[in-house]
């Protein structure tokens, strides 16, 4: 167990890990301690695994503490053996493809540069699919309108009971004032000229995506059935990455019983702006052990689990008819005259050199503050690679 009663403060890195970006907790009843932490998550998909090794800091450090030159072999109880090779410091990755399978027990050996040995055995939990995913217009908390996402499954074999769920979404970025056009500079010297000549690069349509951060959990052990109902994600009705269309691909990992308490505390944890408040957690057991130091604590949990995953599209006017999408930018327009008279500068030039917009057409508004030939808006309302990249995803469906 952790000393209790000193007066170092401390931020567990596996909340870092596990849970995003948190704010620092100030805990005056714990002391630091130079623990190992390990996040290792082997799944049914044929494809690299990763294992995170780090370990804990304390509260006043800031850089994020990377457990390096460790050995890391996942093996089974029929031989097989599969390697992984650090890529980035902490984070090992598997030299081959692979998936675990049903009935067999995979051991998961950590030797450290100071030669310390961890292990963890587990078997792979059972599958449950995903029926779908639903969307549903609600109300949240503080009145703000909006769509839940809910996740649907059923087990009638009633022994899964037991979920984490991951996502990632995509959404598409279409500014409003794009064009096929661009402005050229011919000359940048008096007299000064430019020409509208047809875009090379394509940034009508761009796609940005975004994971999941946050433990997102559920159980049907105490229900009458094995049925899951999830809302796992809430978004605003003015939020702009539903503005066009969206994507959402969602993960669902059955876990143990024992794997479900772990995320269930590191959850509450999480929680509260003081989480040790009211109670003082002291050190949260997780299934990794020492073989060289029986005394020693880990931090973190071996996964073998059963992933099933589903996605689902939907564009803004199908869940939010006769309602106006939100932009994230005021998109005023601009027109710069070629030559200023006065200081024989080209205001259109110089703000073409800068960047900062982009052409949108003939300048045909008549309004007087815009004086120059053309009209030209703030890049972001007419390229989209100023939000996200112009490579579109393969599984995207218009």
């Amino acid at each position: 167990m952790m000393k209790l009663l000193k007066k170092h403060l401390i931020k567990f890195l596996f909340l870092v890990t596990f849970l995003g970006c948190v704010e620092p907790i100030a805990i005056e009843t714990i002391s630091y301690d130079n623990f190992l932490v390990v996040e290792a998550t082997i799944t049914n998909e044929l494809k690299k695994h990763t294992v995170k090794l780090s370990r804990t800091f304390e509260i006043d450090k800031t850089d994020f503490n990377a457990e390096t030159g460790a050995q890391i072999i996942v093996s089974d109880n029929q031989n097989n053996t599969y390697s992984f090779s650090e890529t980035l410091p902490g984070t090992y990755v598997s030299d081959l493809n692979f998936k675990a399978i049903p009935n067999l027990e995979y051991t998961l050996k950590i030797a450290t540069n100071k030669g310390k040995v961890y292990t963890s055995k587990q078997q792979l939990t059972v599958n449950s699919t995903i029926e779908e995913l639903t969307t549903k217009v609600e109300t949240s908390t503080k009145g703000d309108q909006g769509v839940s996402i809910i996740v649907h499954s059923f087990n009638p074999n009633n022994n899964s009971n037991y979920y984490r769920y991951t996502f990632e979404e995509t959404y598409k970025i279409s500014p409003p004032f794009w064009s096929d056009s661009e402005l050229r500079v011919v000359s940048d010297t008096r007299p000064y000229e430019v020409e509208v000549v047809q875009r090379t690069v394509d940034n009508e349509n761009c796609y940005k995506t975004l994971f999941s951060n946050q433990i997102l959990i559920t159980e049907t052990k105490s229900l009458s059935e094995d049925r899951v109902n999830f809302p796992i994600r809430f978004i605003l009705n003015s939020d702009f990455i539903i503005s066009k269309r969206y994507s959402i691909l969602v993960k669902q990992h059955v876990l143990t019983a024992a794997s479900y308490n772990y995320y269930e505390t590191l959850k509450k944890l999480s929680g509260s702006d003081n989480v040790f408040a009211q109670v003082q957690p002291g050190f949260i057991n997780g299934n990794i052990t020492s073989d060289t130091d029986v005394n020693e604590k880990v931090i973190g949990f071996f996964d073998v689990v059963s992933v099933a995953e589903k996605r689902l599209f939907f564009n803004y006017e199908d869940v939010f008819p006769n309602q106006t999408s939100y932009f994230p930018s005021t998109c005023d327009f601009v027109a710069p005259i070629l030559s200023d008279p006065f200081s024989g500068e080209s205001p259109l030039i110089d703000l073409i050199k800068d960047n900062t917009h982009t052409y949108y057409k003939e300048n045909d508004t008549g309004q007087s503050h815009l004086e120059g030939r053309y009209l030209l808006v703030p890049k972001i309302c007419g390229d989209c690679t100023v939000l996200g990249s112009n490579i579109k995803p393969s599984f995207w469906i218009d």
